[in-house]
């Protein structure tokens, strides 16, 4: 039992590295396929990956020093189905004579060993069938193609980085891990009546992806900034001109072309599924995403340089510095000021200007379509 919670420990450990790999694909897939991210289902599908980790940390865990793999000479693999019921025999010593030798039969190492690995996928057949939304059939595919992964891991010597498996791959291993699964999917059953369905959950985060929210616009030109960027530097070796202009001009081509020929999106924004529209809803024209463009550029780039190239110019350092600061000031509670308006889902001041605003191109689809046969 103590090298079990150790393992559960060292999973807890290094379940934050995994999450924090894994949020940000799964942030933007949540993004264009909903429009939104639902905090029960981050809840259940983080809590599904430290499922997932921990049962693959006991499998692997603890790891032996290679000198000691490579003095094992016992089996390697264990094919005789149903050998677990000759070992409990072998270890209750049971006496028909004597009704309390019968507990021997549930008391021993074998029989635990047994029960471990069904109690060990149990969890993942009641995920499969109440997230992922499967069937017996495929619960059980599912279930003994994780067992199957988890005993050729074993068998495999860690994928050959051990001379040898340093642990036996069993036959019943892959029956009771199998069984687990489908005992969970039975057990899911009182589970879907305390908790929202899928379905539900999906509709949720449908609504929620009408509307464009803060994070969303953020990461949508988030995404855009590289490409921006590597649009920019094909363009610079065309185009001739000081460092100034050439900026102006890069900028707008991406954020005003692009939108041109592309409906209104970049390609941040196609992947947030948001769309630039007039105030009226239609196609915006090239003016208004001209003037889109040079209010941004001017907020995030002009303001700062134009402070910086007149602080350079002022001689006296008090009065550089209060003009400085008083300047910088006035550009953060302003950029502030407009993130607070984008959060509450108002237009923005340059999308005032332009007379465009964003909306939200999510449909929701049929959840029959998306269910798992």
């Amino acid at each position: 039992m103590g090298v079990y919670k150790d393992v559960i420990v060292q999973a807890l450990v290094i379940f934050p590295v995994i999450a924090c790999l894994f949020t940000m694909p799964y942030v933007i897939y949540n993004y264009h396929k909903y429009g939104s991210v639902l905090s029960l289902r981050i809840l259940i599908v983080y809590s599904f990956i430290l499922y997932l980790l921990c049962a693959y940390f006991l499998v692997i865990l603890p790891l032996p020093s290679k000198a000691e793999v490579a003095a094992m000479t016992g089996p390697r693999a264990q094919l005789v189905p149903f050998q677990f019921i000759r070992d409990i025999l072998k270890e209750s010593h049971i006496s028909l004579s004597d009704p309390a030798s019968w507990l021997s039969l549930i008391s021993n190492k074998a029989f635990l060993q047994v029960l471990f690995n069904v109690v060990m996928t149990v969890p993942f057949g009641m995920y499969l069938r109440y997230y992922f939304r499967c069937r017996l059939k495929k619960t059980l595919l599912f279930s003994f193609l994780l067992s199957l992964f988890f005993e050729l891991t074993q068998l495999s010597g860690l994928y050959f980085i051990y001379p040898r498996g340093y642990r036996l791959f069993d036959v019943d291993d892959l029956l009771a891990n199998t069984l687990g699964g489908i005992s969970g999917y039975f057990m899911a059953a009182p589970l879907q009546k305390m908790l929202p369905a899928r379905e539900e959950l999906d509709q949720a985060s449908f609504r929620r992806g009408r509307e464009v929210s803060l994070f969303r616009r953020v990461l949508a030109f988030g995404i855009d900034l590289p490409f921006a960027g590597i649009a920019g530097l094909l363009l610079s070796v065309l185009i001739p001109g000081n460092e100034q202009s050439k900026g102006v001009l890069l900028f707008s081509a991406y954020f005003v072309l692009l939108p041109m020929i592309w409906n209104g999106t970049t390609i941040g924004k196609k992947v947030m599924r948001i769309r630039i529209v007039s105030e009226t809803g239609e196609k915006a024209a090239w003016h208004q995403l001209l003037i889109r463009a040079i209010g941004l550029w001017a907020l995030l780039y002009f303001v700062p340089y134009l402070t910086a190239a007149v602080g350079s110019i002022i001689a006296d350092d008090l009065v550089r510095l209060a003009f400085c600061g008083l300047l910088c000031g006035v550009w953060f509670f302003f950029l502030l000021f407009e993130l607070v308006r984008m959060a509450m889902h108002r237009r923005l001041f340059y999308e005032r200007l332009s007379g465009t605003r964003e909306i939200s191109t999510v449909v929701e689809k049929s959840d029959d379509r998306s269910r798992t046969e």
